[in-house]
């Protein structure tokens, strides 16, 4: 997947949930259940002091434990759940995919970046 077009940044702190709280949770589930497989969640939504959506995600089923997710706007208006911490495999095997199809990682800085899948040389986009 590609990231944002020329000239755009990256995501930005989500910070109106309303009518996407639904969107949200889908995104969330079809992301572990890729990473995971089939899981059962519980959300626990919740605002930070900066005013950007949080969200605490119990997971049972094929795992369990609880993530913490931060919510993101992409530059085209998708939903990017990231997961804090960001698995060390997630983050350099898979990437996180946003709502728009596009995917998403963090740079050996702790930067937002496109994510590359290995086989796809950096600089190049498939069309």
């Amino acid at each position: 997947m590609s990231g944002p077009p020329a000239g755009q940044g990256g995501p930005t702190p989500l910070t109106d949930l309303r009518r996407r709280v639904g969107l949200t949770r889908g995104l969330i589930l079809d992301t572990l259940t890729e990473l995971l497989g089939p899981v059962d969640l519980r959300y626990d939504f919740h605002r930070e002091w900066n005013g950007c959506w949080r969200v605490r995600v119990q997971v049972s089923g094929s795992a369990q434990g609880h993530l913490d997710f931060t919510l993101l706007d992409t530059p085209s208006g998708g939903i990017l759940a990231l997961p804090r911490p960001l698995p060390e495999r997630w983050r350099l095997q898979t990437g996180i995919p946003a709502s728009d199809r596009t995917r998403w990682t963090l740079d050996e800085r702790g930067a937002l970046v496109p994510f590359v899948a290995a086989s796809q040389p950096a600089g190049s986009s498939r069309a």
